[in-house]
């Protein structure tokens, strides 16, 4: 028996062929693999969730990207010629230990107090008092405590940080000495 397809014939044999099925004349007509073909994969039981196996292949995209992004780099040997500049960029020679900047000083330091449990905890009582049905008192009472201590520590915060870029400024505006026997302030 031939099957027509798009203006040419094949075979049955070539078909199974294609399929990769067990010749007709065994007749078992079953898959060979479960792997391959375009027919194969409806042929493929279905595996029920198993929690075991997503958390292991969790682990395993959790370990891959660890080691891409977070493993420590490996480190190049540097040849620096005494009297020539090299073309090669480096990160500046300065330390940096302030915790924020202009932008994310806000985000972090709410993020911060919000992950203690009281003070989320103030927050969601606070925010309910807004839906009138289960208003308790007044909306100062919630908002002037959670106010105050947010704004205590906003402004401690702003003061550390401050503090830390002065220290750090100091640090890095000293005199040192190059190799080559020239004394340059940092650039």
């Amino acid at each position: 028996m031939n099957v027509e397809l798009r203006d040419f014939e094949i075979s049955d044999s070539e078909a199974e062929l294609l399929l990769e099925r067990e010749p007709a004349s065994s007749g078992r007509g079953v898959p060979r693999t479960t792997y391959g073909g375009a027919r194969s994969l409806r042929y493929r039981r279905k595996e029920p969730f198993k929690l075991g196996n997503f958390l292991k292949n969790l682990f395993c995209c959790w370990c891959w990207a660890w080691r891409k992004w977070c493993a420590s780099k490996e480190l190049k040997p540097r040849t620096i010629l005494i009297g020539r500049p090299t073309a090669e960029k480096f990160p500046p020679n300065e330390i940096r230990n302030q915790k924020y900047n202009f932008f994310t000083f806000l985000p972090l330091v709410l993020f911060e107090q919000f992950r203690f449990f009281l003070n989320l905890y103030f927050l969601i009582m606070a925010a309910s008092q807004f839906i009138p049905d289960i208003r308790i008192g007044y909306l100062y009472t919630y908002w002037g405590p959670l106010g105050f201590v947010l704004a205590v520590t906003i402004c401690r915060e702003a003061v550390d940080d401050l503090r830390r870029h002065k220290r750090d400024r100091e640090v890095n505006s000293q005199k040192y000495k190059r190799f080559g026997g020239v004394d340059k302030p940092p650039e």
